[in-house]
């Protein structure tokens, strides 16, 4: 009995002083974006790139400071929503590695329009300037074809960009994301 009573002791000892290891899972997520982007309480230029990535794809992270606060937080969870992540609102591996994916997307795309734009000729003052439908409207056509674009948040997140990869396919256009006149010209029809 006496052994048994000792034994009982060195184990709460050494919880005691090594811990059990149960760590919250928003600890566990705090201290994977510490190491991914640093602390949250100093001005962090990954926290920034994050924030403009965010604010760029239609969240709204709030200033661009380079500061982890509410606003930023609940962007990053609307934005691990929008694509299938746990929503967390921390920047962990996988949303980094999306949001990272995204920037470069979006600047490969931005380069090969502004190259097609220096080879058109320049539009006539007399012409009308090109309609652009709103991220909603574009979200209201691709539902109404049949493609699934998430939520009507006229946010042009990762699901609508899949949207509209997967109806330009359907309609012998090229799978870019992006819509342009040809892409509307067969989108616009189901708004």
């Amino acid at each position: 009995m006496r052994k048994k009573g000792y034994a009982i002791v060195a184990m709460l000892v050494l919880l005691t002083f090594y811990g059990c290891n149960i760590v919250p899972k928003s600890v566990q997520y705090q201290k994977e974006e510490e190491k991914l982007v640093g602390s949250t309480d100093i001005i962090n230029p990954k926290i920034e790139e994050v924030q403009v990535i965010l604010k760029n794809e239609g969240y709204e992270p709030g200033n661009t400071d380079g500061r982890m606060g509410k606003e930023t937080r609940d962007a990053i969870k609307a934005f691990q929503e929008s694509i299938g992540l746990k929503s967390t609102g921390y920047v962990d591996k996988s949303t980094l590695t999306q949001l990272e994916d995204l920037s470069r997307t979006k600047e490969i795309l931005e380069s090969k329009k502004g190259y097609a734009k220096t080879k058109e000729p320049k539009q006539k003052d007399s012409q009308k300037a090109e309609f652009r439908p709103t991220v909603k409207e574009i979200q209201t056509a691709l539902k109404n074809a049949g493609f699934d674009p998430g939520s009507f948040d006229g946010k042009m997140g990762p699901r609508t960009r899949q949207a509209i990869k997967d109806f330009q396919k359907s309609k012998g256009l090229v799978p870019d994301g992006a819509v342009g006149p040809k892409t509307w010209a067969s989108l616009g029809k189901y708004l």
